[in-house]
């Protein structure tokens, strides 16, 4: 947004809710070339950081510049909830040094990431939330807080070997968190219950008798206790001797999609 007399107080009292850009120019190359970088770099409905531009012909903006110490233009000052966090002068140092101090104030492409998760997970879409939480975790591994927001989800998907991969080893500090614990509680508690009684008795029946129906009904009990690679074994095997099984083919299906 261009700073104004009108919306000079406004534009300010914004960096109570995100850091503001103020980019303080005059027509010159130089100028024009920091300009350009930033326009780029933040869009007007970039919801993390403002930039505001700070035109110096205009008397409200000299006497910014003034209060700031300014002394050359182009500059660039982020003002973070009323006050200056970060200051670049020069239009090379302004480009140079543009993206280093976004990734100050911004949250980092995992982080975006993860928030995605996030809100997947809140929508009650896990599988979407699993995957964005992978790719969160990916791109930052030494994350504790991605970590474990990832196994969290892998223990309600009841992805329970996945899940094992992400907290076995421990390091000193991940072992001394609460949240660390409170995760090796929640893994043994699904693996307790991947191995209920129910499950059992159901396994023993279809070892005696392997029709389809008791196949399919240990494939159902195997893929809600979160073993849908054994489920789906299972059920293809049976596939594999007749494609025309629809019950079999059926539960495959919904295994699969789910």
């Amino acid at each position: 947004m261009q700073v104004t007399q009108e919306n000079f107080e406004q534009v300010l009292t914004s960096s109570m809710q995100k850091p503001l850009f103020c980019f303080f120019y005059v027509e010159q190359p130089e100028c024009q070339t920091a300009k350009n970088a930033l326009t780029t770099a933040i869009s007007d409905d970039n919801e993390f950081v403002t930039l505001a531009l700070c035109d110096l012909k205009d008397q409200v903006v000299q006497y910014l510049a003034a209060q700031l110490g300014l002394a050359n233009a182009p500059a660039l000052v982020v003002i973070d909830k009323g006050q200056p966090a970060a200051i670049l002068e020069g239009g090379n140092e302004i480009v140079s040094k543009l993206q280093e101090l976004l990734n100050q104030f911004m949250p980092s492409q995992g982080e975006m990431i993860m928030r995605e998760a996030l809100q997947a997970e809140a929508a009650g879409d896990l599988s979407t939330a699993c995957a964005k939480a992978a790719q969160a975790y990916s791109s930052d591994e030494k994350n504790l807080q991605f970590k474990f927001i990832y196994a969290r989800m892998l223990i309600a998907q009841k992805n329970t070997a996945k899940a094992h991969e992400l907290l076995d080893n421990p390091g000193r500090e991940e072992q001394a968190s609460s949240e660390y614990q409170q995760l090796i509680s929640a893994l043994t508690l699904a693996e307790q219950a991947q191995n209920s009684p129910a499950l059992i008795e159901l396994q023993a029946k279809y070892e005696q008798d392997p029709s389809d129906e008791n196949a399919v009904a240990y494939a159902a009990a195997l893929a809600e206790a979160g073993k849908k690679e054994e489920a789906l074994a299972l059920l293809f095997a049976k596939l594999k001797q007749d494609l025309n099984k629809e019950e079999v083919k059926k539960t495959f299906l919904d295994i699969l999609s789910t």
